[in-house]
């Protein structure tokens, strides 16, 4: 009798020492923000495993930021992207953030993280950057019954790696403003080929080389939140005024292409 309750004890404590092979099981990951959004509109979370697609989520700010961005993922090393402030940007084919036509960037914010998921839950806090540029334009001196737009070769993100992806852009002066002044969001670009281009009657009068401004400021495109940037075109005097954020304001001679 004693024999047999020792091996049974035995038996219990081998069972014990074997651990389960949990590998095969799926890894629940919440994604939360690490501060406060401070944006509107929708967040587009992207989940990224061996290069392909395989989780998006479109939530609320108020329900991302409550933790309700909950994905069950395989047990791989995977690529998080987050983009907040979704306000009339479209998703195409689930892999582009884009632009509308004759629209602005939307006031995007966000982040590229990587996370291992080899256990049952993984928590994954991001912190989201400023991904877009606010560009307060004015022209001086227009001719009469003109107006302009500004041109780029940026139209969104790449939701694998949240990088631009080349596209035309353009965005037109808003309607009604006579005054030549307006304020426009941009996205990140991937040079200094932004243009403005001055319209009569459908026609191009002239165009004028914002990149080639901001490059000479000294500004990057790949400051990992991008700042601000105000210009004031003199089309007579032939100079353009240009102040990044709180940059000391710098004037330099206007070249028309």
């Amino acid at each position: 009798m004693r024999r047999i309750v020792f091996l049974v004890l035995c038996l219990c404590l081998w069972a014990c020492s074997v651990k389960e092979d949990r590998s095969g099981c799926p890894c629940e990951l919440l994604i939360r923000p690490r501060e406060a959004l401070g944006t509107d509109g929708k967040v587009l979370v992207s989940v990224i495993q061996d290069g392909a697609m395989v989780r998006q989520s479109l939530l609320n700010w108020d329900d991302f930021e409550g933790g309700k961005c909950r994905l069950r993922l395989n047990r791989r090393p995977a690529r998080v992207t987050v983009f907040s402030g979704i306000t009339e940007m479209d998703l195409l084919r689930g892999r582009m953030l884009d632009i509308r036509s004759e629209h602005q960037c939307d006031a995007v914010y966000s982040c590229n993280d990587v996370t291992e998921l080899q256990a049952d839950f993984c928590e994954l806090p991001v912190s989201l950057h400023k991904n877009y540029i606010q560009l307060g334009l004015t022209v001086l001196n227009m001719p009469d019954s003109s107006a302009f737009c500004v041109c780029g070769s940026v139209r969104g993100y790449d939701l694998l790696d949240s990088t631009p992806y080349k596209g035309s852009f353009i965005c037109s002066q808003e309607d009604g403003s006579a005054t030549g002044s307006c304020s426009l969001r941009l996205p990140r670009q991937l040079g200094y080929d932004l243009y403005l281009d001055l319209l009569q009657c459908g026609e191009t009068l002239l165009s004028v080389p914002l990149g080639s401004f901001i490059e000479q400021s000294g500004y990057s495109f790949e400051d990992e939140d991008l700042m601000d940037i105000t210009m004031m075109l003199d089309l007579q005097k032939a100079c353009v005024w240009l102040r990044i954020s709180d940059w000391e304001e710098v004037m330099l001679p206007i070249k028309v292409g």
